[in-house]
């Protein structure tokens, strides 16, 4: 987001010029504010990228596209997501019908599927420092809330999924208009650009974690309003603290 905009916040834009900065932040003042926090699911809270690779590479023999390889997902990280399921040759109309299901066969992988590291001790301390905490995600609700049940992890007010995988946007719309939340009061954290895009569409707050799937170049040219390389700096942010 831009400085200046609208809904009054700072962004201090000299973060990314310090390399070792690991946060972009704004004024304190507005930090203070965030009352309720929103996660992303996969790449955010999970680390799944290892079943993600087993269960595409699943689909593409039984639809014959083509596998997936380590350095296959190097290069796909650098790209737009259009352009990475155009350079898997998966068409426009396929995605729906492979996006159900991979949902439903990652069921099946979810003991296989574990917490980042830190991330639980981050989110057992915003809510018992107060906050309300929500996940947002194109998952389906029962993937994540058995593994949060399973995870000794279900902590979460609520949980909001979308159906696909290019609707977040109108999904956090959706989300806060059903819940009647004030954008100010809230900060999104994410691991794609498409969240970034999400959030600076409704006017909410977002950190990109740099630990998901997008590399963080991408996340910068997006301009979220923080960047956290460790959890830890999501509690800074959130509550915050100073560096």
């Amino acid at each position: 987001m831009a400085e200046g905009i609208e809904i009054g916040y700072h962004v201090n834009t000299s973060a990314f010029r310090d390399k070792e900065q690991v946060i972009r932040r704004l004024d304190l003042r507005r930090d203070k504010q965030i009352r309720h926090v929103i996660f992303d699911f996969d790449g955010t809270i999970v680390d799944s990228m290892a079943v993600a690779i087993q269960l595409i590479n699943q689909l593409a023999h039984k639809y014959n596209l083509k596998p997936m390889t380590n350095e296959d997902l190097d290069k796909l990280r650098q790209l737009p997501i259009l352009e990475r399921f155009r350079a898997a040759n998966i068409s426009p109309y396929q995605i729906p019908r492979l996006g159900l299901e991979f949902t439903r066969n990652y069921t099946k992988s979810l003991g296989h599927i574990q917490v980042f590291a830190d991330m639980r001790e981050v989110i057992l301390k915003l809510k018992e420092q107060g906050r309300v905490l929500s996940i947002i995600s194109s998952n389906s609700n029962h993937n994540i809330r058995k593994f949060l049940v399973d995870n000794d992890l279900n902590v979460f007010d609520h949980i909001y999924c979308a159906k696909n995988i290019f609707g977040k946007e109108k999904t956090i719309g959706s989300f806060i208009r059903k819940l009647n939340l004030r954008p100010p009061e809230l900060v999104y954290v994410g691991d794609e650009v498409r969240d970034i895009a999400a959030c600076q569409a409704n006017n909410i707050r977002v950190i990109a974690v740099t630990w998901g799937f997008d590399i963080k170049e991408m996340l910068e040219r997006a301009h979220p309003d923080y960047i956290a390389q460790k959890p830890a700096d999501i509690l800074d942010i959130v509550l915050g603290m100073k560096e």
